[in-house]
């Protein structure tokens, strides 16, 4: 458990430490409520970690990925699954609401978040943000990042009430309470930023580097904290008392019964209360809670409330001078500062109390839930200054300790620990370790919860009516890890990427279509994978040996000849690469001939790697293989190159393999089984290198000779949103002149050119990609590459 659970539960005993797979129930056995849960929570664990390692620490379906931060018309044109008309209502509400939320899934830390329909920022279904929301959601010329806060939070019946709905309660049973419920709460919200940095490089940073995005949010927003605390139970020197009732001295704790004690940080330091903090405690887990009927005010300092019930027995009741909390909905939900209240009067004919203390004039809604909360005790107050050693007493024995260092540590208002203590051994269950003389100490823990799980959506710049907003968000399947920049409201271009030339702008019309993409990959060429092509063998003879060599290809179609002895077999890229990459190991063409003895034989066909140009492209109508299946299909295809004669090119967009002149002289063209030409590129091989910035300083390069990064190039890496992480690997390839710098699955190149130090990233193929149209396989992460392959299909026509 690491949600707001407030159960009546006899304790947690889920440690992922164990590495238990499952909870195995016994004939004849005591059923715990300890055991379903943990059960529940071991697979739920495992759910939420298959999630993680394979989508990431967050990112949403391509076909389905949600929360988009809507803040201009152009990004509702850009849905690609809404009709005119849905595209016109949400351009309305835009209006009306200044921003929206799309609907769809996002999975945050592995947690699955659903967004059923669009909503407004305004009205989401589980947060107020006009309530509490610092920067009002005026962005009024400033920077905001958006972003996704994930939390679970503890349904009750009593919370779960709704005339409209099936609730959780069974009404059958007369009244009598059952499971409870988790409910996983999702809320978008909005950070002033006070970066200095332009808002493109914020937005890449911020998608990349997840250390980055938690230094902008704060830590006064990163939930639970990161305080930790002791718990433990002590001797008594006598009982005093004779009481038979009473545990006898010689065991630890004092109580007669066994309880879930948890201690919860109710208020935090602030700048006008430095160093001090409070914290309430319950022998119940907070679990005895009171719905509330009607409320009255008496004066301004008590409330008259009138409840459902005063509890099912004395223990589970209220009585004068104990200190209730009102809590509902938004209370919950809105993190609103918190009071405690007193008990001043009780009456048990009309289940009313009248509490002392400032209920801040709150007006109680049904439809909110409203509840008290029971604590057994007042709030206890913290100096965390002068905490060093000291404990703070609960009850009968118990006692907790902040650590000692924790000045230097967060608390954060809900924080809290469960302490399970049973009188079965007089003492509470709490994590030990043997200290130096072999004595087991209770060692310091971190809150129980509540955890809260963070991604980013949208950084965001201007105002209401001229918005600039780069989306953060991760798409699953298209490897999307970058940025997308998004227009204003006035349909004015926006800087962004270009593949070209990272600080030109893209014009509006090519927004749309658009992608910025880790991966380099192929996007076109001049046949289509699983192409059919058809060759004419009537005339051939029994035995093809005999057919002159210059005769063998007559008997082909034309589409293949010119497919190799013309045009070419083109491919296209995403990303332009390095012509020194592409070449006969990198790149090569298979034929596949049956033969009767040997069985299936394949050739390498000796074809010329060249550069060129695609000039032109045409729908093209194919014969296309789908599994048994042949069937017609118009395909885009490449149609028109140009050969890249200019020496001092670099780079190719594209490239041609093609037959060379005295391709009739290799035997492998007098076979006339052939059946499959396969085109093979090794991805690996294939590299594209990205430009990120230069240096002047010469000095550095003692430093990189020996393995060492400067901290003013690190620096700058930073400033182009790369975190480098501690863990990197630094190889002189040529000392003074180029080094590799291997950082996991990323490769840069740092190289002396003009006096100064080069900085580069090294992509290189994505070859899983087969096709457009057909179904994407990733593979690599951006420099590791893979195999691209396709297919030519040859049909003999007798």
């Amino acid at each position: 458990m690491q949600g707001e659970f407030r159960g009546d539960f006899t304790r947690d005993t889920y440690d992922k430490s164990k590495h238990f797979l499952r909870v195995l129930m016994q004939q004849g056995r005591v059923q715990l409520d300890a055991d379903f849960n943990e059960q529940t929570s071991i697979l739920l664990n495992r759910l939420q970690t298959l999630a993680k390692d394979i989508f990431g620490l967050q990112g949403g379906p391509e076909h389905n990925c949600g929360f988009e931060f809507i803040a201009t018309e152009e990004q509702i044109n850009n849905i690609n699954h809404l009709n005119d008309e849905e595209k016109l209502k949400l351009k309305q509400l835009l209006q009306s609401q200044s921003y929206l939320i799309s609907k769809g899934n996002y999975y945050v830390d592995g947690i699955l978040c659903e967004n059923e329909e669009f909503v407004s920022y305004f009205q989401q279904p589980d947060f107020q943000p006009e309530l509490i929301d610092p920067c009002q959601v005026q962005l009024k010329g400033a920077t905001y990042l958006a972003y996704l806060d994930v939390w679970e939070r503890h349904i009750t019946p009593i919370e779960d009430y709704d005339d409209r709905k099936i609730n959780i309660r069974e009404v059958a049973l007369g009244g009598a309470d059952t499971a409870t419920r988790s409910k996983l709460v999702w809320q978008v919200k909005l950070k002033q930023l006070k970066e200095d940095k332009d808002i493109e490089t914020v937005a890449k940073q911020v998608t990349k580097d997840r250390d980055y995005f938690y230094s902008l949010l704060g830590q006064e927003l990163i939930k639970p904290g990161e305080g930790k605390i002791i718990a433990r139970v002590t001797k008594p020197s006598s009982t005093g008392t004779n009481n038979p009732c009473v545990i006898p001295f010689n065991s630890k704790f004092r109580g007669t019964e066994n309880h879930l004690y948890r201690a919860e940080i109710f208020t935090v330091p602030t700048v006008n209360n430095n160093n001090k903090l409070s914290f309430v405690w319950s022998r119940e887990n907070s679990s005895i809670v009171f719905p509330i009927v009607t409320s009255t005010e008496s004066n301004s300092s008590a409330i008259a409330l009138t409840l459902e019930h005063l509890g099912k027995d004395k223990d589970c009741s209220l009585s004068v001078g104990d200190w209730l909390e009102i809590v509902d909905d938004d209370y919950v939900l809105g993190n609103s500062d918190r009071q405690l209240l007193k008990v001043e009067q009780v009456d048990r004919i009309q289940n009313q109390v009248i509490l002392s203390g400032d209920a801040k004039n709150k007006t109680l809604l049904p439809e909110k839930h409203p509840l008290l909360r029971r604590w057994d005790s007042k709030e206890v107050k913290v100096n965390l200054s002068e905490v060093n050693h000291k404990w703070f007493p609960l009850e009968d024995g118990i006692e907790i300790q902040f650590q000692a260092d924790t000045q230097n540590n967060s608390y954060q208002v809900g924080d809290y620990w469960l302490i399970p203590v049973r009188t079965a051994t007089g003492n509470v269950e709490w994590p030990k370790l043997k200290n130096k003389e072999g004595k087991l100490e209770p060692q310091s823990q971190p809150p129980h919860g509540i955890a809260h799980y963070y991604a980013p959506l949208a950084v965001i710049s201007g105002n209401p009516n001229n918005v600039t907003l780069y989306d953060c968000r991760r798409k699953i399947g298209s490897q999307n890890n970058n940025i997308t920049p998004v227009s204003n409201k006035d349909n004015n271009p926006i800087a962004a990427n270009s593949p070209e030339n990272p600080t030109l702008p893209i014009p509006q019309k090519e927004l749309t279509a658009q992608t910025i993409i880790e991966f380099n990959r192929v996007i076109n060429a001049s046949w289509h994978h699983d192409q059919v092509l058809e060759v004419t063998i009537a005339e051939l003879q029994e035995n093809s040996s005999n057919i002159p060599e210059e005769k063998l290809f007559k008997f082909k179609s034309q589409d293949l000849r010119n497919l190799f002895t013309k045009l070419g077999l083109v491919i296209q890229f995403e990303k332009p690469v390095l012509i020194d990459s592409l070449h006969r190991s990198s790149v090569s063409v298979l034929a596949h001939t049956d033969n009767v003895l040997k069985g299936e034989v394949f050739y390498i066909l000796p074809m010329k790697v060249e550069p060129v140009q695609v000039k032109k492209t045409e729908i093209k109508s194919i014969r296309w293989a789908v599994g048994n299946e042949i069937l017609n299909s118009n395909i885009n295809l490449i149609t028109e190159v140009e050969t890249l004669t200019n020496e001092n090119t670099k780079y190719t967009e594209a490239v041609r393999l093609i037959t060379p002149d005295d391709w009739l002289q290799k035997a492998v063209f007098n076979q006339s089984n052939i059946y499959q030409f396969t085109i093979l590129l090794h991805g690996d091989w294939i590299l594209n290198e990205e430009p990120l910035f230069d240096n002047a300083n010469l000095n550095l390069l003692g430093d990189l000779n020996k393995g060492i990064i400067p901290d003013e190039l690190r620096q700058q890496f930073q400033d182009k949103g790369i975190s480098l992480s501690q863990n990197l690997i630094l190889v002189a390839e040529k000392e003074n002149f180029k080094w590799r710098l291997v950082d996991g699955g990323k490769i840069y190149i740092l190289q002396i050119q003009n006096n100064k130090l080069t900085s580069s990233k090294i992509q290189a193929l994505d070859g899983n990609n087969i096709w457009p149209g057909v179904p994407e396989r990733f593979s690599g992460n951006g420099s590791e590459g893979g195999d691209w392959v396709s297919i030519i299909h040859i049909n003999p026509l007798l």
